[in-house]
């Protein structure tokens, strides 16, 4: 499969694209790591998948998944996980409980799903803000979904957030279309949407926020992520032979962008 492996400087933040087999070992430990402490720690979301580790992963953190995170030098500060539509995804896995019942969802061979949304709580890793209010953090990962879905002829995002995340991406300028809403574990409203990824959009959030951005290096590869196999996986318990988890049964666990 073609993808675009890029490196972009927004307004002092780095961003990387890397699939699940091109991606450093030692990044997707730190993307792991962040996630189980976003997520279990903070949020203190029941996770089905989670085994009691420090990382946070399930069966779709696979080949077919994609990666864009936030780094500043080696250290990780911020990520999120896309995958095909037409692949198994959490939506048509666990969160299909959500899906709307009388409205189509995106064509999805020009959709990918957008999950596991997060940032690094690491005091080191705290930036400033944009002219929204916004980590600089957070708009940096949006622009780069953005630009990650142009060059791969990626019409929308389709996602799972809870109300607190719909208004940061309104108020950065990408605004969610709600197709349906659930009750999450907790109580909470949850929104199954969908997020464009048009030229529009992407000037619309650089000017809300006034980011000043920079393509420093891209190149195109030729990744076949089922089959490549550039790294050893990374082992994140020694006892597991497989980072891959068994499908989980249909609940929601968690909320996602």
């Amino acid at each position: 499969m073609n993808y675009s492996s890029c490196i972009h400087h927004f307004s002092g933040v780095s961003t990387r694209i890397a699939s699940y087999s091109k991606i450093p070992p030692q990044t997707l430990q730190q993307i792991l790591a962040i996630r189980k402490i976003a997520f279990i720690d903070r949020k203190k979301w029941d996770i089905e998948s989670y085994q009691g580790s420090d990382y946070e992963w399930d069966e779709y953190d696979d080949p077919d998944a994609v990666y864009i995170y936030a780094h500043h030098n080696e250290q990780v500060t911020g990520c999120v996980r896309l995958r095909p539509s037409n692949k198994p995804t959490l939506m048509s896995g666990a969160l299909s409980f959500i899906l709307p019942e009388s409205d189509i969802r995106p064509h999805s061979n020009h959709c990918w799903e957008a999950t596991r949304f997060a940032l690094s709580a690491d005091k080191t890793s705290a930036t400033e803000v944009t002219q929204a209010n916004i980590d600089v953090r957070t708009v940096a990962l949006f622009l780069s979904m953005i630009k990650f879905a142009q060059l791969q002829n990626i019409d929308t995002y389709e996602i799972v957030v809870d109300t607190m995340m719909e208004k940061i991406l309104k108020r950065s300028g990408w605004t969610v279309a709600r197709h349906n809403t659930a009750l999450g574990s907790k109580g909470e409203t949850i929104i199954y949407g969908t997020l464009p990824c048009t030229i529009d959009t992407y000037t619309e959030v650089l000017r809300k926020n006034a980011i000043q951005t920079i393509t420093v290096h891209e190149q195109f590869l030729m990744a076949s992520r089922s089959s490549d196999t550039s790294h050893k996986p990374f082992n994140i318990d020694q006892t597991f032979t497989d980072r891959n988890i068994p499908a989980k049964k249909h609940m929601h666990t968690e909320l996602h962008l």
